[in-house]
């Protein structure tokens, strides 16, 4: 039977061992995002392998500090590998204690230092445009910064994954003249036979 993308499994997801977490920026030392939306310098990237299968449930940005200028964040998925080059490596991290030790079959990586392989046939699943600088919007004013949660309506639910090649989820932040904060990606992996039986 094919994989249900039910919200309600989300916790049995996490029971199975098969949710996988990646950040970027940790406890109180934030990440330096870009200055912009950049094709090939994506701050988090998921490199999916050939024969998994992994469905993006909940990612979130927070901006701790901004310059005076537009923010911009924007969420997709490619159909070909975007590669290590120019990022360091982050382990994912089986949020199931019980299966810590479980390691996930996809790559993390973070901190973009030049352009990875252009992504191909991105589809964009969740952009987010604030014009005003962030650091000023104080009071009843404050806001969810970015929060892509497809299975609650929040972004395009997305699958990704092939049968034999690399695919790639890619996180953008960009703001006009620099910006910090963190990267919170959680994601459900399947191998490609089981999410796609009949």
């Amino acid at each position: 039977m094919a994989i249900s993308l039910d919200p309600a499994n989300i916790i049995q997801w996490v029971k199975e061992g098969r949710v996988f977490h990646a950040t970027h920026g940790a406890l109180t030392t934030p990440a330096a995002f870009e200055t912009d939306l950049v094709v090939g310098t994506p701050d988090m990237l998921v490199r999916v392998p050939g024969g998994v299968v992994i469905v993006p449930f909940l990612i979130t940005v927070e901006v701790e500090a901004t310059g005076a200028v537009v923010f911009q964040c924007l969420i997709r998925s490619c159909d070909n590998d975007p590669g290590t080059a120019n990022r360091s490596a982050f382990t994912p991290v089986n949020v199931n204690t019980r299966y810590a030790a479980v390691n996930s079959k996809c790559t993390a990586h973070i901190t973009s230092t030049g352009n990875c392989t252009t992504p191909t046939n991105t589809a964009d699943l969740l952009r987010v445009y604030v014009q005003p600088d962030i650091d000023a919007i104080t009071g009843a004013a404050n806001f969810e910064q970015v929060v892509y949660a497809p299975l609650e309506g929040r972004g395009i639910p997305a699958v990704i994954g092939s049968s034999a090649n690399t695919h790639g989820l890619l996180v953008y932040v960009g703001n006009g003249t620099s910006a910090t904060g963190y990267i919170e990606a959680y994601w459900a992996e399947f191998t490609y036979d089981e999410f796609y039986a009949v």
